[in-house]
């Protein structure tokens, strides 16, 4: 068997990554899944977003979600054994999924199957575009030829660095899920409340509490401009089933800022179950230098 690289990535779907650039960089994808009124989907394979979102606003039966479960991802695992030597998955943040566990489970199970395959599994400490965007770079490293314990090196020292910032349209659907009091998300709706929200290192803090659309976009704007400055940035632009939204504020990004790269990608349903159509928001890292190359490996003690 002929292996390309070094290092195969693999992640779950959570990543929000376009499916152009999964398949450009051999990303793998596990898919997280949901139910709606007790059918079943694969998130991203068997529903649309956007047929998704309507439903969503169509139903007010029961809504669950489950991570992916571990054979899935030990299948994944061996399918990307067979491209490299070294199997790399990166998973949303353990505090706001179980496919951390999941799939921690999975490389002890590939350990058996196949021990001939290195298989190492790490909390991105981040959710949505911005695991993605760790992903994505881990990948893109791969494909450089850089080692497995270089790749790694890159990756924890991209964690502390990507963040995301986005609003809701409501707290409807996180008071539903039971994410946050009925009557906290009661008085958001009542009031027009927009919340704007940062998520880092597995954390989840609300910066603001605007009224409009407009007003929530433009905050985002300015809490980047006050972290980035004239820095290049790399970033994704999510919108659930808010994609002309997200284009305009693309558009925005890329005359406002100094980007060295930017997309737009649809905020995954397993994950807009949780926060309801309408949310808009921004993954996004400033780059240290030119080059963007991953650390040396740090000599482990004896």
């Amino acid at each position: 068997m002929v292996r390309q690289h070094d290092v195969a990535v693999v992640v779950d779907s959570g990543s929000c990554l376009p499916p152009g650039l999964l398949h450009q960089w051999d990303i793998t994808v596990v898919p997280h899944e949901f139910a709606v009124d007790g059918q079943t989907f694969g998130d991203g394979v068997d529903l649309h977003p956007g047929e998704f979102y309507q439903q969503l606003k169509n139903k007010r039966g029961a809504l669950t979600t489950a991570p992916p479960r571990p054979q899935q991802f030990l299948e994944a695992f061996i399918a990307a054994g067979e491209l490299a030597p070294n199997v790399l998955c990166l998973t949303l943040s353990s505090n706001f999924s179980a496919a951390y566990q999941s799939a921690r489970a999975a490389a002890v199970l590939a350990g058996s199957r196949m021990p001939d395959v290195r298989v190492e599994v790490i909390d991105s400490q981040a959710v949505a575009g911005a695991s993605g965007l760790i992903a994505l770079a881990a990948a893109r490293w791969a494909a450089k030829g850089y080692s497995m314990g270089r790749v790694i090196a890159g990756v924890n020292q991209l964690i502390p660095r990507v963040d995301l910032i986005a609003f809701l349209e409501s707290l409807y659907y996180l008071g539903r899920s039971g994410r946050v009091g009925k009557l906290q998300a009661w008085t958001s709706s009542i009031l027009r409340i927009r919340p704007v929200t940062e998520l880092k290192l597995g954390e989840a803090r609300i910066l603001e509490k605007p009224r409009s659309r407009a007003r929530a976009a433009q905050r985002i704007l300015d809490l980047m401009g006050q972290q980035v400055g004239r820095s290049q940035i790399t970033l994704n632009v999510m919108g659930a089933d808010s994609q002309e939204d997200a284009q305009a504020l693309l558009g925005k990004i890329q005359a406002e800022f100094n980007c060295r790269e930017a997309f737009l990608s649809e905020f995954t349903p397993v994950l807009g179950a949780y926060t309801g159509p309408g949310l808009l928001g921004v993954a996004f890292y400033m780059h240290d230098g030119d080059e963007e190359e991953p650390p040396q490996e740090t000599p482990q003690t004896p």
